[in-house]
């Protein structure tokens, strides 16, 4: 998935690469995702507490943790929808 050019190259982009780690080929784009999953993780177990909480009309106490997993994989999904939704549409002109 790189950028074409307006002369019609394809231009590879640096998380279409991949790193050698052994004997094995790892693309940039795992390698990027498990470092993001792995700060997440420190946060969340580093932010146990409850916290008070207060939406519209209701009013509750959750764990810290839970609330960034919830804001974490809502930012996911999004950011997924929006790739697919970028990709359909890219395809369509074509």
């Amino acid at each position: 998935m790189g950028d074409e050019s307006a002369s019609g190259e394809y231009k590879e982009k640096f998380t279409d690469q991949d790193v050698a780690i052994g004997d094995t080929q790892v693309p940039v784009k795992v390698i990027i995702a498990v470092a993001i999953l792995i700060g997440v993780l420190f946060f969340v177990f580093q932010n146990t507490e409850p916290i008070p909480l207060e939406w519209l009309f209701f009013d509750f106490t959750m764990p810290l943790w839970i609330l960034s997993l919830v804001l974490f994989g809502s930012g996911v999904l999004i950011g997924w929808a929006l790739h697919i939704r970028r990709t359909k549409k890219k395809n369509r002109k074509k």
